[in-house]
């Protein structure tokens, strides 16, 4: 099953489309990969998610009336869908592949058409997938996140795109689900909301949804959608919605977390956000795991703002963040954005956030050559640029023509110019002789040089 929600109240799918779709599947299939195409094709040229949608309709219209539907019942079929699909696209992961949103697709099929669509809608969905895989999405975007809130209405005040646990449960749920089965002798409560193989699971299932296939232990602490999970769920308790994967060795609270759990384990009771590419036993972490990856089970402490491949960071994580990718090593006594930073980080102290580079080897605080530039307005080298020259003056240019030193510099090198086409001659008159002395009172007599020179050569 998905992991994701659908909406339990939407426009019904026309009986004329059905039909239609029924008795000639691979028509559909087609119409639809000719729509798909001439979406990709728009969106390609710049078109926006409106007019690409638009492109869709024209390229499939002529098709469906081929079928015999009407361009009414083609229209009331596309907002059924669509108002099925757009949500459940935006709850699924944002790193959902093909795969998964071709099998999203089809559970959406199978809701909006309330039940089972023919079988030639797998490849379809899987076409439909790729080709929203392959969209050009210059803004960096989740292509089926964009097309769905393109496709459907707008979500309720506090929605998450891609953490459907943000989707309320009265207005979403599960989606399909197989009639339950197994043996049910260990559970009590209300099952209403429950399908699948019951075989295994004990405890009070009321507030559990979703296809319980898979699933053990005692769920009497759990409600939502348990569709997409496995495993032992003993010892955990909260809103599985938008958990999926082996919860077997994870312990705690799971409110708040989404994504893939396959390879956590551990009290998950402080953490959050998303934990698909996280492994290891979380026991001690808290904060929101979004963006994080690698294995995490030498870590403590909040990593809430970090991001990045943490596998072979160690210590208490608190008050890190920035992409601790390219970073290593016990990070127990630093803090702030790592971003920039590198190697291992033991041994390192204090706010880490102004520095840059490989910090391996640093024992405190890093030296100041591994600072970045200073930040605007500091004094530090200009105060000292403007007690030793012109502040506004260009480094490279020239001393200006009235300087003193540089005319006594140019008379020296022409008079040495001179001597040297003249055969030879001895050194002419010191060109420096009358210069003041740039230390001496204006107002003092010369000293008379005591000359100490080579008077006793003769």
């Amino acid at each position: 099953m998905s992991n994701t929600m659908f909406p339990n109240d939407f426009p019904p799918m026309p009986q004329e489309f059905m039909d239609a779709v029924t008795a000639n599947p691979e028509g559909f299939a087609e119409a639809m990969g000719q729509g798909m195409e001439a979406m990709g094709d728009a969106m390609a040229g710049g078109a926006d998610m409106g007019a690409a949608f638009e492109a869709m309709g024209d390229a499939m219209g002529p098709m469906m009336e081929e079928m015999g539907v009407s361009p009414e019942a083609f229209d009331a079929a596309g907002d059924s869908f669509m108002a099925v699909a757009g949500p459940a696209m935006q709850g699924m992961p944002p790193d959902a592949g093909p795969g998964e949103m071709g099998e999203c697709i089809m559970d959406c099929a199978e809701v909006a058409m309330g039940g089972p669509p023919p079988a030639e809608f797998g490849d379809m969905a899987a076409d439909m997938a790729q080709g929203m895989a392959d969209m050009p999405m210059p803004d960096g975007g989740c292509p089926h996140h964009d097309v769905g809130a393109e496709m459907g209405p707008p979500m309720p005040d506090g929605f998450e795109q891609g953490n459907p646990e943000t989707m309320p449960p009265g207005d979403f749920g599960p989606g399909p689900m197989p009639p339950m089965e197994g043996d049910m002798g260990a559970c009590t409560g209300n099952m209403d909301m429950c399908g699948g193989d019951m075989t295994g699971v004990t405890g009070d299932v009321t507030g559990c949804m979703g296809d319980m296939t898979g699933c053990e232990g005692d769920v009497s602490g759990l409600t939502g959608n348990m569709g997409p999970a496995t495993g032992d769920m003993t010892g955990c308790e909260g809103n599985m919605t938008g958990c999926a994967g082996d919860m077997g060795p994870v312990t705690g609270d799971v409110s708040g977390c989404h994504g893939d759990m396959t390879g956590c384990e551990g009290d998950m009771g402080p953490v959050m956000g998303d934990c698909s590419h996280v492994e290891g036993d979380m026991t001690g972490c808290s904060g929101d795991m979004t963006g994080c990856q690698g294995d995490m089970g030498p870590m403590t402490g909040d990593v809430s703002g970090c991001q990045g491949d943490m596998t072979g960071c160690t210590g208490d994580m608190t008050g890190c963040q920035g992409d601790m990718g390219p970073v290593m090593g016990d990070c127990t006594h630093v803090e702030g954005d790592m971003t920039g930073c590198s190697g291992d980080m033991t041994g390192c102290q204090g706010d880490m956030g102004p520095y840059a580079g490989d910090m391996t080897g640093v024992e405190g605080q890093p030296p100041a050559e591994m600072m970045g530039p200073p930040p605007e307005g500091d004094q530090g080298m200009g105060a000292m640029d403007g007690a030793f020259g012109d502040p506004g003056a260009d480094p490279g240019m020239a001393p200006p023509p009235d300087d003193p030193m540089g005319a006594a510099l140019d008379d020296a090198a022409a008079a040495s110019d001179a001597d040297g086409a003249g055969g030879g001659q001895g050194p002419g008159p010191d060109p420096m002789a009358d210069m003041p002395d740039p230390g001496m009172d204006p107002g003092m007599e010369k000293p008379e040089e005591d000359d100490q020179g080579g008077g006793a050569l003769g």
